[in-house]
């Protein structure tokens, strides 16, 4: 039995940096992984959706030819070579993260799932069944989270797809049905329509994006009306069954429904990998959902274990993951760590336009009573968006009316996530909304709108 100075289940964007930091210090790392070096990031969230997205993007920008004067004769979409493209860029982002790791002496990347026999030992089982046991003075869990699949009349008798699955299409769905209304959905929906498929949303709340200020739900809403994807609101799938096509029973506040279609993607959330690690083993806790318990910086009931990402219950953010490492760092080994709960959490939705948030939105401003003044600057009359015919969405900001400092922001526009960071910086440097006002930013660009967007507050 080998005895290492630690152990990173999890080689996904917590595990790896983290390996790499503490392998840096000259201590010895094992890291176990049990599918696939990168996590869900790399190997089927972020990386492969967003190139996918990309492909997507431009099957619109082809379709809209005309608007620019440009006449194409006709354009079809080939899904194996946009699946082709999307496995190049895994393997590449695979391969880059794994070889990057391989190449420290002091870390050791072992394949397979790990179960803790106790609080410092962990046994690893292959996929060829034989086991292998190490010892960890410290303990980092990054299990991650997988796709959560409810329990619905029918539905695992069917070939249901998932996120995961979903991306290993070879043929465009003639009618691809969609359970569940959240970032995920939005995203394929809007993906698969451009690609050629009819797309339906079935979900249960009573409008897309409900985190959301409600002039955002309203304006998604219609860009996706425009674009020819219908919503069912209010309406919870009771019973699936499959012969040669999908047929969904839904019932509604009208009364029950019936869909068809011709696949069907399960996009009803995520839940913590937590169930399989054995953590009965020791003194570590869980929520009923199955997140791991930690304090503010990271640490579980046990001292030498951590647990960082999507397990721990953090915002569901490869970002995020990243910075729980250095979190968790900091503390397990400088003993300066800081608090998870000081840190801004921007995020951005990958439809188009993208959909960026940071801070608070109005909804949570009143829920928390906190003043707030507001600012809105739509895209339809900013220079840039109307110069490349990319005018829908809008800018918003709330800001404190003594301080004058940004108190949150939602960008709903083209290139939305790259202006919610100069947003995030504003934030953290305290830079006030008059100043960003009368800012010389550089003609002409989609961020010189912030000039107008603060100069819009009342």
């Amino acid at each position: 039995m080998k005895n290492y100075d630690a152990v990173i289940v999890g080689a996904g964007q917590s595990g790896m940096p983290l390996a790499k930091k503490i392998s840096n210090l000259g201590l010895s790392v094992a890291l176990v992984e049990k599918r696939a070096i990168g996590g869900t990031c790399i190997n089927d969230g972020c990386s492969p959706t967003k190139t996918m997205v990309s492909s997507a993007r431009l099957a619109h920008l082809v379709s809209r030819a005309a608007d620019y004067g440009v006449i194409l004769p006709s354009y079809h979409i080939d899904q194996e070579t946009v699946k082709k493209r999307k496995d190049h860029i895994v393997t590449l982002f695979r391969g880059g993260a794994e070889k990057s790791l391989r190449k420290n002496k002091n870390i050791d990347i072992l394949m397979g799932t790990a179960t803790f026999k106790d609080r410092h030992t962990i046994e690893i089982t292959t996929s060829a069944g034989t086991t292998k046991t190490i010892k960890g003075e410290k303990i980092f869990i990054n299990t991650g989270s997988e796709p959560r699949i409810p329990e619905i009349d029918g539905l695992d008798n069917t070939p249901y797809l998932t996120s995961t699955t979903i991306m290993e299409l070879e043929e465009t769905p003639e009618h691809l049905l969609i359970m569940g209304g959240g970032y995920i959905g939005l995203e394929f929906a809007q993906m698969f329509r451009r690609f050629g498929s009819k797309v339906t949303i079935i979900d249960r709340a009573g409008r897309l994006v409900s985190k959301e200020d409600e002039d955002v739900c309203k304006e998604i809403s219609q860009i996706f009306s425009d674009e020819g994807i219908d919503t069912i609101f209010n309406s919870e799938v009771k019973k699936v069954t499959y012969q040669d096509g999908f047929s969904i029973t839904s019932k509604t506040p009208e009364g029950d429904i019936s869909l068809k279609g011709s696949h069907l993607l399960v996009a009803t959330g995520r839940v913590p990998s937590s169930a399989r690690l054995g953590l009965e083993n020791t003194k570590v806790k869980t929520s009923d959902k199955g997140f791991l318990h930690t304090d503010d910086f990271l640490k579980t009931d046990e001292n030498h274990i951590y647990a960082l990402g999507d397990v721990a219950g953090s915002a569901p953010f490869t970002h995020i993951a990243y910075h729980d490492a250095h979190i968790a760092f900091q503390h397990a080994y400088k003993g300066n760590g800081v608090s998870k709960n000081k840190r801004l959490v921007p995020y951005c939705v990958f439809i188009d336009p993208q959909l960026g948030r940071i801070g608070l939105n109005e909804q949570e401003a009143k829920t928390k009573g906190i003043q707030y003044k507001t600012g809105k600057f739509l895209m339809k009359h900013a220079g840039r968006a109307l110069e490349v015919d990319e005018t829908r969405g809008f800018f918003k900001v709330l800001v404190d009316p003594e301080s004058k400092k940004i108190l949150g922001a939602t960008i709903l526009s083209l290139d939305g996530g790259e202006i919610l960071a100069t947003l995030q910086m504003a934030m953290v440097g305290g830079v006030t909304y008059d100043t960003i006002a009368t800012l010389p930013i550089a003609h002409p660009t989609l961020a010189e709108s912030l000039n107008n967007l603060m100069g819009q507050i009342e």
